[in-house]
């Protein structure tokens, strides 16, 4: 099946302090973003699409393996309808992708690709249970105890059909979700998930650069 990814890098990372975006950063001996990219040419995914600030030039060197470039929105919802059209119009499975995880498990997503390709959901994403006790407040007062047992926390690259999810954007885009599988679910998309990865971890605060850095570091990753 035709297969694309997007993967989104517009933001500004202004809250790790660098004096450019943390996608394009080094970590280790490459730019944060160039991680995500070599892990799309791992899974053999014909076109790649980074999602990019209107300077990026600045910045960056586009990885050769990047076969398109949209412009970031505003919000992130933006930035992948942005992303989606970019794409070639013959594909049938995209992956959408935050730059920001590096280190997502190549086998939890060859898994979530072969339960598309037997059409049992349109759409999934990696996951991993909530180990913490959740509360529900108005202001300051706690009025319920989610389960924990039901909750998980998503995580990215998410998988989609690429007809549907493009489908699902342009009819919703008015509105405002906080990932993509929200918007596949509102718009009455399959949704399931598959196993997520501790290591798959967001890089938002210097703490988090510092533990990825601790990770190349340690072969810690060596694994998935």
């Amino acid at each position: 099946m035709k297969t694309a990814a997007i993967i989104l890098a517009g933001g500004r990372g202004i809250r790790l302090g660098f004096a450019s975006p943390k996608q394009f950063v080094s970590l280790g001996n490459r730019p944060l973003i160039d991680y995500s990219v070599e892990k799309f040419v791992a899974l053999k995914v014909e076109n790649i699409v980074a999602v990019l600030v209107d300077d990026y030039q600045k910045y960056y060197r586009l990885h050769p393996a990047i076969s398109g470039v949209a412009r970031a929105g505003k919000i992130r919802q933006e930035s992948v309808f942005n992303g989606l059209k970019a794409c070639p119009e013959n594909t049938e499975i995209v992956f959408i992708h935050d730059a920001a995880r590096p280190f997502f498990p190549l086998r939890n997503i060859e898994e979530g690709i072969r339960l598309l390709i037997k059409n049992e959901f349109d759409g999934l994403a990696p996951a991993v249970p909530s180990t913490d006790t959740l509360v529900e407040t108005q202001g300051r007062q706690v009025i319920s105890f989610p389960d924990r047992q039901k909750i998980y926390r998503t995580q990215t690259p998410q998988i989609f059909y690429y007809s549907r999810i493009l489908k699902a954007y342009e009819s919703l885009k008015d509105r405002t979700f906080t990932d993509d599988l929200s918007v596949a679910h509102r718009a009455g998309m399959r949704c399931g998930l598959i196993e997520g990865s501790q290591m798959n971890l967001k890089i938002t605060t210097e703490l988090d650069w510092h533990l990825a850095e601790e990770l190349l570091s340690s072969g810690g990753l060596e694994f998935i």
